[in-house]
Order: C-alpha cells, then structure tokens, then sequence
C-alpha cells in the first residue's frame, strides 16, 4: 500500500518518526529460503545413507548377514536345513497367491474371490460417469423425489383406507384435486 502526501505528514505531525513512516511505507516481502539457510535458521535436509550390502557369495550361504546390530562381533551362522522346521520351506516368497491356485471347496478361495470382486466393483464405481448438477439443482432434485415419494405412499404403503372407496368417495364427492 502506497502512503500519499497528505498521509505521510498527518502520522509526522503525530509524533512518528520519520523511519517509522518510512518502514510502514515500504512492503515487506517474506525473505527467500536459501538465504534464511544460510544464516542458519532451518537445518539443512541430510542426504541418506547408502548401507552397505554383501555380495560375497560364501559368507551369504553360510552366514545370516545383517543379522549383528552390535559394532563388534559378527553374524550368526547358519545351521544345516534340518534344524530348521518344515514349514519354514513352505512359505510362499513370490507374491500374492492366484485365484487359480486355491481349492474352490475352501474358504479361503470364497473370500479372495469376493476380496476381488469388491476390487473391481470399486474400480468400476470409480470411472463411472458421475452426474453434473446445475446450481440449486440438487435441491430440485430433493423436491422431486419428496413429491414422487407422497404420490407413490399410497400406492407402496398402506394408507389405511381402500384404494378403492377412496375412489367411489372421490367420484360421489366430485373432489378434483387428484
């Protein structure tokens, strides 16, 4: 905002000093990242460190590496396959299981095959052209179904009353408001 002549002597006259009407005067912009950094006010962002990875092929079949957290030491070795239980070598490692590979007279087959399903109604929920509504349509809408909602009533629900004597009563009466 810029101060005019006439303004800039009114706040002088009321006892500011000049600088102080200068620095109300001037914008202030906020100051750039870079330099703020440099002055030390933010902490740089550290870089990551790389870990080191084994590719010696004997001490990975003998040893289980990575397995030593402390600085001293090494890690421990590994044992023959019988020590270990069966089950160990069963584990599925390659992913997901497919659909094809399950028993369909289980129940793990029904409930992957309805995990799935869900899936693809969700995907297919998702690309599914959504209404465009107009201003204040939405409203309309509300009034609409309100309105198709009473017109049906008697017709879904029970009113109490015989559809028709309601109608020989309307013809006796002459009533014309349907």
């Amino acid at each position: 905002m810029r101060l005019g002549k006439f303004a800039v002597n009114s706040l002088l006259n009321q006892g500011c000093t000049r600088s102080t009407v200068l620095h109300t005067w001037k914008r202030q912009y906020a100051r750039k990242a870079v330099a703020a950094a440099a002055a030390g006010g933010l902490a740089l962002q550290t870089k990551k460190k790389k870990l080191p990875v084994e590719t010696d092929p004997e001490k990975l079949t003998t040893l289980c590496c990575g397995s030593n957290i402390l600085r001293e030491g090494s890690d421990v070795p590994l044992g023959p396959d019988s020590d270990y239980p069966d089950w160990l070598w069963e584990l599925r490692i390659d992913g997901r299981v497919k659909l094809e590979d399950l028993d369909p007279s289980t129940a793990e087959y029904w409930e992957f095959l309805h995990h799935e399903a869900l899936i693809h109604q969700n995907k297919l929920r998702s690309k599914a052209p959504k209404p465009e509504l107009r201003i204040n349509e939405k409203d309309k809408l509300k009034k609409l179904r309100a309105i198709m909602f009473r017109a049906l009533a008697g017709y879904h629900y029970d009113p109490g009353v015989p559809v028709g004597k309601a109608l020989q009563d309307r013809k006796r009466n002459k009533l014309e408001f349907f």
